[in-house]
């Protein structure tokens, strides 16, 4: 928040400003998920190490789609295939691997779904197929316009009582908006990790509450009051 009194020339007229800032949060339910699923092989032959890494990303895939997401539901995000590096390079003259470089293969796809569906179940039909990494999940609004407009006014709102606030306590008369600007911020409840066991239990996943913050800088002229 900020107060100032500069005399400033617009048009052909000197005004007097205050500036202000304000904010409004609102919270709501998220209602899409996206899940990153990955695919990690490892072989000293690069075909072999690929090969088996199509199987197991096709296998994960069609759990995907047997779980009852759809193909635009589904993309790849990363694919890569090289050799794996030495963490501690052999210092020089000590006694070599003589172990055959290996190649490793990693696939990610993302794939969205409703909040309504059972995650976990998904979760779990995509690592049995063969995923054996989730890279992340998280939560987002199909619509978030609603959310952002009754944060928006909001802020504008206490924008405007704290510019009330201060006018009346250096005994000035707030007028007219002349400049406002606005932002928003969104803050999810995000699983980086999921943590889930091979057994009969099924992956909790909670959605949680996604908070909606809405930011206002206003600008109004001001006259000294009588």
């Amino acid at each position: 928040m900020a107060f100032a009194l500069p005399v400033q020339a617009a048009g052909s007229d000197n005004v007097s400003k205050l500036i202000c800032n304000g904010e409004g949060k609102t919270t709501a339910t998220p209602d899409i998920v996206t899940i990153t699923l990955g695919v990690e092989t490892r072989n000293v032959s690069a075909s072999v190490a690929a090969n088996e890494n199509a199987k197991l990303m096709n296998n994960t895939i069609n759990a995907l789609l047997s779980a009852g997401l759809k193909k635009n539901d589904i993309q790849t995000s990363h694919y890569s295939l090289g050799i794996q590096t030495e963490e501690n390079p052999v210092p020089t003259g000590a006694a070599k691997n003589k172990m055959p470089p290996e190649f490793v293969a990693t696939n990610q796809v993302t794939a969205k779904m409703n909040v309504s569906e059972n995650i976990g179940k998904v979760l779990d039909a995509a690592t049995t197929a063969g995923s054996n990494s989730v890279m992340g999940i998280s939560f987002d609004l199909r619509d978030p316009k609603p959310q952002m407009d009754k944060a928006l006014a909001e802020a504008v709102n206490d924008s405007r009582k704290k510019a009330e606030i201060m006018a009346a306590t250096v005994g000035v008369k707030l007028g007219k908006i002349l400049e406002l600007s606005e932002g928003y911020s969104f803050t999810s409840s995000n699983a980086k990790m999921a943590a889930y066991s091979l057994g009969e239990a099924t992956t909790p996943v909670l959605p949680g509450e996604m908070e909606i913050t809405a930011s206002v800088t206003a600008t109004y002229e001001i006259t000294k009051s009588p």
